[in-house]
């Protein structure tokens, strides 16, 4: 049992010296009435330069119209609220200690307002704690760029360094995907494998600066006109793979055959002023029961060489 002279213990001393976390409490006016060391440090203004003074005159940086009406809903609801780093960087404009200074100008932190009662239990103030997770910002930040870095370079070891497209390595990957989805989903897929007609004769006759150039402009041509979750790679030299989910055999063959017709319909010409004409052939194959990515890959690859052996510059689909 209590004994009756009992007093309850006053942390004020504790608080008031506190230098891990900012204490600011202010009454119903905005009047400051607490300011411990933590606040002395960072602002560079004493305890005794700011109790009883506005805290909005003294610091008019802050945003008032936001901090008015959150101080205000704290004492009339008499409930606390919490101010996170992610959705406001800091309350109070103080400098990053020199350790973070490098990378971040001011402080981050995180705020929280409670209402203070008095010992009669009426809410006649509130009490801003400021917590500095600077260092916590910084490791995100890190943690962040960490991410991009590896989402890049994982995006980059799947492009053609040439054309900018993807490459044999998606290809072989993306493949593999699609045809599992097809099957879970009952849904339509459809692969062409493309390959520029009389390709050696052009690196042969203008050079392989020329070749390449080719290559970008019909990698680029071609990925101009696809959909958006259509899968356009590099598959190796001059020839490229198509992966159409979603699309029908003949839907699939109309297409492709648009797509010849836009590249025959290019004009290219070389640094030294020569024109290039260039055509493609193309062999088309839907994906039937049993088909395995290889042996998707191996019918549109036949597909594709009967389109040159009946004279280049068309498409041909499977059962058509």
């Amino acid at each position: 049992m209590d004994h009756p002279d009992e007093r309850p213990l006053d942390f004020t001393d504790v608080v008031t010296n506190l230098m891990t976390v900012g204490i600011v409490v202010v009454d119903r006016r905005f009047n400051v009435v607490m300011w411990n060391k933590f606040m002395e440090l960072n602002s560079n203004v004493r305890a005794e330069d700011i109790l009883g003074k506005n805290l909005f005159d003294a610091f008019p940086e802050l945003n008032r119209n936001w901090l008015e009406k959150k101080i205000k809903s704290c004492i009339v609801l008499k409930t606390a609220s919490h101010s996170s780093w992610q959705q406001r960087p800091y309350l109070f404009r103080f400098k990053a200690s020199t350790m973070m200074a490098q990378e971040n100008e001011f402080m981050y932190q995180d705020a929280s307002i409670f209402p203070v009662k008095e010992y009669s239990g009426l809410v006649e103030g509130a009490c801003i704690a400021i917590h500095d997770v600077t260092e916590l910002a910084e490791a995100k930040r890190l943690l962040d760029l960490s991410l991009d870095q590896a989402i890049d370079l994982e995006e980059s070891s799947q492009r053609d360094a040439l054309t900018g497209i993807y490459n044999r390595r998606y290809f072989d990957e993306q493949i593999t995907q699609e045809i599992l989805i097809a099957r879970r989903h009952n849904r339509p897929l459809a692969l062409a494998m493309i390959d520029v007609d009389h390709f050696k004769i052009v690196n042969d006759t203008h050079g392989h600066s020329a070749g390449d150039q080719v290559l970008k402009a019909l990698a680029g041509k071609l990925n101009g006109m696809l959909r958006g979750y259509d899968s356009l790679c590099r598959y190796g030299g001059e020839e490229f793979g198509l992966i159409l989910p979603q699309i029908s055999l003949e839907h699939a063959g109309g297409l492709l055959e648009r797509l010849r017709k836009a590249v025959a319909s290019m004009e290219l010409q070389t640094p030294d002023g020569a024109k290039i004409a260039v055509t493609i052939s193309v062999g088309v194959a839907p994906l039937r029961d049993g088909m395995t990515p290889g042996s998707m890959v191996k019918v549109a690859d036949d597909l594709l060489f009967q389109s040159k052996r009946e004279g280049r510059d068309r498409v041909s689909c499977m059962g058509v």
